[in-house]
């Protein structure tokens, strides 16, 4: 697998999107217009073994050659996987604190509920043990 990057924004083009969010809501429009960059997983990777045990919404995560291809049926979790996307490709060690940092920075971490709290969880241990 070598192909151009889901997602061509880094960190800071990010937290540029919500810099002028006053509301959890102009927060969560903008969640929802990030989930429209998230490009397109292939469909031969959307396997059930590509799937992440955890979540309520399906979430499918394939990792080789240091590339990550993700994605998601639910919008807001295709939002928050264009978040973890930049992250990874910051810092692919440290993805699990860049995330929760970003999120905190966004306005986002105490709007999420405990399941998607408890599904972001899962992708992050995924994405850590198999990176």
């Amino acid at each position: 697998m070598n192909r151009a990057p889901q997602v061509e924004l880094n960190i800071e083009q990010i937290e540029q999107r919500f810099v002028n969010c006053k509301s959890w809501e102009e927060r969560y429009r903008q969640l929802l217009l990030l989930s429209k960059v998230l490009g397109p997983m292939d469909s031969q990777y959307q396997t059930q073994e590509n799937l992440v045990q955890g979540c309520e919404s399906n979430v499918w995560l394939y990792y080789a050659n240091k590339q990550l291809l993700i994605d998601s049926n639910a919008k807001i979790i295709k939002g928050l996987l264009v978040i973890m996307l930049a992250c990874f490709a910051q810092d692919a060690e440290n993805t699990q604190i860049t995330f929760s940092q970003t999120l905190e920075k966004l306005g986002l971490a105490h709007h999420l509920s405990e399941s998607r709290n408890n599904g972001i969880t899962a992708i992050l241990q995924t994405i850590a043990k198999l990176s």
